[in-house]
């Protein structure tokens, strides 16, 4: 049976979703628990999907890739410049959330309350974080929900697909293909019951804030700190990163920018990589002389592991929750940040929101509830928007790169001219 779809967009939805539960919270806050149990649920929804969505993602994109066309030269390249542009994006997102503080002072209620187990919790080494990459229980892994080790069983299942011919493994890729749409389709189902999650989490959110209006005031300070720590980071990351590495191809960062307005208003517009990668591929093709193959191959394996913009952003924030519930990260925890924001990367779905889950994923990853995401979900469709377009610039970015090194003939070289 198909599942009529509502008559408002998402993002409409979710605005007055966020209106109604600050007005719910601010006028009846001792009933706000008759609707807090709809954003647990919704967080609970959100913990179960994303293990195995992850897992099929990163198999599916992985082993896809190699059995279209032979990984070698052109395949590493193009893994290497998504993975270093990703970190680049992490760390510029780590530096300005640590500068600027958004978090701090803010108060978040009974969130902002760690549990005992977290706070008496020894610390690990790194040594040890990337030992237990490698897992020695892959069911175990599972059942603990230990992403790093998760997403290194992952890689490695998918590579090895990728490499392997035969009628099985063909059967073992479409099962793994089948598998990742369907759980794509799942989550696709999970963030259409947001504006209820977003309803009750901001309903239960401002009704537990203490202090009245003037705490409210002070949230709200904060919160329009972190969007613009956020804004700041995607920009710089865009506008100065991307413009660099594009220089250092001989290439023109402007004119990458300008051909590309059409792809990146898409991306704006939809909140989803996915719904623009036939307007890159005809883009790439037709304006800037990309061979087909070469954007064949990388902007569809883009919009699954590419996600410059989604890691910076959650790295922004997991590091203004760790603030607002007066954690301190030591460098492990950082480096756990940064591996796991990385390497989640690339099991991220490209459709709107999906970065919620992968969150959920990083929150735990360094032991922190997932009761601040509430507070986050105020400004999350807009941010989510503005990551999507670099998102999807970074893809682009990737092809026009991987084509220079591939001898391509591009109207964006320096050498070219107009």
């Amino acid at each position: 049976m198909k599942i009529p779809k509502p008559k408002l967009p998402l993002y409409q939805q979710i605005i007055i979703a966020v209106a109604a539960g600050i007005l719910y919270g601010l006028f009846l806050p001792r009933w706000t628990g008759c609707v807090g149990w709809m954003g647990v649920i919704f967080l609970r929804l959100l913990k179960m999907v994303a293990v195995p969505l992850v897992f099929f993602l990163i198999i599916s994109s992985i082993a896809g890739a190699g059995k279209t066309r032979n990984l070698g030269a052109l395949g590493l390249k193009t893994i290497l410049f998504y993975c270093g542009t990703t970190l680049l994006a992490i760390l510029t997102g780590i530096t300005l959330v640590t500068l600027l503080q958004p978090g701090r002072g803010v108060d978040l209620g009974d969130a902002a309350q760690l549990p005992d187990s977290i706070l008496d919790a020894a610390p690990k080494s790194l040594s040890q974080i990337l030992i237990e990459i490698v897992p020695d229980n892959p069911a175990g892994a599972f059942m603990r929900q230990e992403m790093l080790a998760i997403v290194f069983m992952a890689i490695l299942l998918g590579a090895v697909l990728s490499r392997t011919r035969g009628e099985k493994s063909e059967l073992l890729v479409r099962f793994f293909d089948a598998g990742s749409e369907l759980l794509m389709n799942i989550t696709e189902l999970v963030i259409r019951l947001a504006p209820l999650g977003v309803f009750g989490l901001i309903a239960s959110q401002i009704g537990g804030v203490e202090g009245g209006p003037g705490q409210l005031l002070r949230l709200g300070g904060s919160l329009g700190i972190y969007t613009l720590t956020v804004i700041s980071g995607l920009g710089f990351h865009m506008l100065v990163t991307m413009s660099v590495i594009l220089f250092l191809f001989r290439l023109r960062p402007m004119a990458h920018l300008r051909k590309m307005f059409l792809t990146l208003i898409t991306g704006f517009s939809t909140a989803t990589s996915n719904a623009t990668i036939p307007v890159s591929l005809d883009l790439l093709e037709k304006e800037e002389g990309v061979s087909k193959e070469t954007a064949s191959f990388v902007v569809p394996l883009g919009a699954t592991v590419n996600m410059n913009g989604t890691s910076l952003y959650e790295c922004v924030v997991v590091l203004f929750l760790a603030q607002a519930h007066g954690m301190e990260m030591n460098f492990v925890q950082m480096v756990t940040i940064v591996l796991t924001a990385l390497l989640s990367a690339i099991g991220t779905a490209g459709i709107p929101m999906a970065s919620l889950v992968m969150i959920t994923i990083i929150l735990g990853a360094v032991g922190l509830p997932l009761d601040g995401l509430g507070l986050i979900l105020i400004v999350d469709r807009f941010l989510d928007m503005l990551r999507t377009v670099v998102n999807v610039y970074g893809d682009t970015c990737c092809a026009v790169c991987i084509a220079k090194t591939e001898g391509e003939k591009l109207t964006i070289d320096r050498a070219a001219g107009e």
